[in-house]
């Protein structure tokens, strides 16, 4: 059985973009996470030591997209993939990186890419 630890829309700064222009200053994204792991010794020891730190997961996905400018938010999710499944005990993940202001002037809400990593792929 696999469990989810859910980490929806998180907002960070980051310089993103296919224009240097557009990389010059940081803008926001959103960023969706979904955690695969077995969350049973956490919840039986009641203790942050078994179980993944939601602020230090919060904090590892800010420093990928302070880290440095990109041209595009699939770079960006799969450096927070990497980050992630290097520095947390997870099984797998769902990064899902968000830009609003890509099709804003067309009226859409954002522009996304989604994708799952996990250790054995």
């Amino acid at each position: 059985m696999t469990d989810k630890i859910l980490m929806p829309a998180i907002p960070l700064p980051a310089r993103v973009g296919c224009s240097a222009e557009e990389r010059r200053t940081a803008q926001q994204i959103l960023v969706d996470l979904e955690l695969c792991l077995d969350v049973a010794q956490a919840a039986a020891t009641d203790s942050i030591d078994a179980a993944v730190d939601y602020v230090a997961v919060r904090a590892a996905v800010e420093e990928v997209c302070a880290a440095k400018a990109y041209r595009l938010i699939e770079t960006v999710a799969e450096r927070i993939a990497a980050k992630l499944l290097a520095d947390f005990r997870v099984d797998a993940v769902m990064v899902r990186v968000r830009k609003p202001s890509a099709l804003a002037r067309f009226g859409a809400p954002w522009a996304a890419v989604e994708i799952r990593r996990s250790r054995n792929a």
